[in-house]
């Protein structure tokens, strides 16, 4: 029997199940490269280390952020010329999602930034801690919000903290919503925030975060100046002073508010004595007293003050003491300079100015004073009358009143001036020893023979006042045939005159001398004689 031949090859069931496998393997391959390619586009980024209650695992490659990334981060901008929209366009590496899971396409990474309400620069400054809220969608207030990351071990966020360029990210995206953040620790010399509202109504990712904005005042405060009378304390009108940075006064943005000597406010006090500077930033400053009122000198030591943070007290008052300018004169005896001489006159007057002319009278005390003096003004002081018998100096006084109020330098000028009796002191002294004589009779006459007084010597002078010019003289009692004639001039301050008599120690001088001589010439009789009779014998 024959075989019918086939015209067809034996069929393999192998090859579909080859081609299928092949097939599979390519679609898994290509798989494999797409996702390789996606992993590639996507960059590596960190989350900062601001992130409070947070411990990094440095070994772990996925979070990508090392000190180099940190330092070459700049995002918190505020340079000397930066702003933020300038900084946030530079290069820096972005935190991984915190996610853990689930679609957060419609999420947003938040980027915040702590800038200075002012300038608008960036306060960089690590450490500056905040607390998150969402809003409640009924009443008041909202609930705190709780983040987390999941590598290497979940961790849950509950405050957020400042790099040390000022910035920081949410460790996760938030979900779209009202959300408020709550500043928890101070920077040194600004306010705390108040409650820093934000929606998010889109999708942010994170090289394009949703910015919020922190903007904090710099603390301010102001110095409160009272200006007095420095001897009747009351208050001052008028008085302008100066405020002055006594340093450079910086904030934390690391702008320069006022350098040392810039003036920071004028200010003037008003009928209280009592005037205020405006908010100044914290430091210290200067305050002098530009300009006094009129009839008051200028005080010319200025007052440190240090602006401090306010603590709802009041800062402390500089109370300054001002002088009113013045002219004192005190008036004594020539002769008696411990004596004081009341009710002589004066006059104070300004040249081309008579209506600023002033009189008046010293008191039981020699003293007079003339206040009220106008600034930029030449006085003329001069006596115009003496008191009882005393006479005085017509030469008149030049006084100049500065710009300042100040007369050479001072609040006020003291003249010490004295009034004279013309005097004449007789005084009786020993012949031989010249020492003051006592108990010794004198009397005084004029050249008419008219006796002026009589009086016993006690060892000092017996003064004459105003004796009228001429000529007088004095005898001695129990030589009254022995005159001193002497002459009074008129004019003349004091005139001494000396009056010599024998005293008894005179007497007594000379008897010892005489008593001295006749030993001496006894004593070498003796001798002699002595010599002589030696000789005698001798021969």
């Amino acid at each position: 029997m024959k075989r019918r031949k086939r015209n067809h090859s034996e069929i393999n069931y192998w090859q579909s199940n080859a081609d299928l496998v092949t097939g599979f393997v390519l679609v898994l391959i290509l798989i494999i490269m797409l996702l390789i390619l996606y992993l590639v586009q996507i960059p590596e980024h960190s989350l900062p280390d601001a992130v409070s209650g947070n411990t990094y695992d440095d070994d772990y490659d996925g979070w990508g952020y090392t000190e180099e990334d940190h330092d070459d981060w700049d995002g918190g901008g505020g340079g000397d010329d930066e702003t933020e929209e300038e900084t946030m366009t530079e290069e820096y590496e972005y935190p991984t999602p915190g996610g853990g899971g689930g679609d957060d396409w419609d999420k947003a990474a938040v980027y915040t930034t702590v800038i200075d309400e002012e300038t608008g620069r960036a306060i960089r400054e690590a450490g500056i801690t905040f607390e998150l809220y969402e809003e409640q969608v009924t009443g008041d207030g909202g609930s705190k919000r709780f983040l987390y990351t999941y590598y290497p071990e979940k961790t849950e966020y509950r405050s957020y903290e400042t790099t040390d360029a000022g910035v920081f990210y949410l460790p996760e995206k938030i979900e779209q919503g009202h959300y408020y953040l709550k500043q928890i620790t101070e920077v040194e010399g600004y306010d705390m925030a108040e409650a820093v509202y934000f929606t998010v109504d889109d999708s942010y990712d994170w090289p394009d975060p949703f910015v919020v904005s922190v903007e904090i005042a710099p603390c301010k405060n102001y110095i409160p100046i009272r200006l007095e009378d420095a001897q009747t304390h009351e208050p001052i009108e008028g008085g302008t002073f100066q405020v002055t940075a006594a340093e450079d006064i910086r904030t934390a943005d690391e702008t320069l508010r006022y350098a040392q000597d810039d003036v920071a406010d004028t200010v003037v006090t008003g009928e209280d004595g009592y005037g205020e500077s405006r908010d100044l930033y914290l430091g210290t400053y200067l305050v002098t007293l530009n300009d006094a009122p009129q009839y008051y000198a200028t005080v010319t030591e200025g007052m440190e003050a240090e602006v401090r943070k306010k603590d709802g007290g009041t800062p402390e008052t500089l109370v300054f003491s001002c002088e009113k300018t013045e002219i004192r004169l005190t008036l004594t005896d020539d002769f008696y300079t411990n004596h004081h001489i009341e009710g002589a006159q004066f006059t104070l007057s300004c040249a081309d100015h008579p209506e600023l002319t002033q009189t008046g009278t010293t008191d039981a005390g020699g003293e007079l004073v003339f206040t009220n003096l106008e600034k930029n003004r030449t006085y003329v002081l001069r006596q115009t009358g003496a008191s009882g018998n005393y006479k005085f100096d017509t030469a008149e006084t030049d006084i100049y009143v500065d710009a300042s109020g100040r007369i050479d330098g001072e609040a006020g000028a003291v003249y010490a001036l004295t009034n004279y009796i013309e005097r004449v002191n007789i005084e009786v002294r020993g012949r031989l020893l010249n020492k003051p004589v006592s108990n010794v009779g004198m009397a005084l006459y004029n050249s008419s023979g008219e006796q002026i007084r009589i009086w016993t010597s006690s060892g000092s002078a017996e003064t004459f006042e105003n004796l009228p010019g001429g000529s007088y003289y004095v005898l001695v009692e129990g030589n009254e045939n022995r005159r001193y004639d002497f002459e009074v001039v008129d004019g003349e301050k004091l005139q001494e005159i000396t009056v010599k008599t024998w005293s008894l120690m005179d007497l007594v001088m000379i008897g010892a001398c005489l008593a001295a001589a006749t030993v001496v010439i006894l004593a070498v009789t003796f001798v002699l004689r002595k010599r002589k009779a030696a000789g005698k014998q001798g021969k």
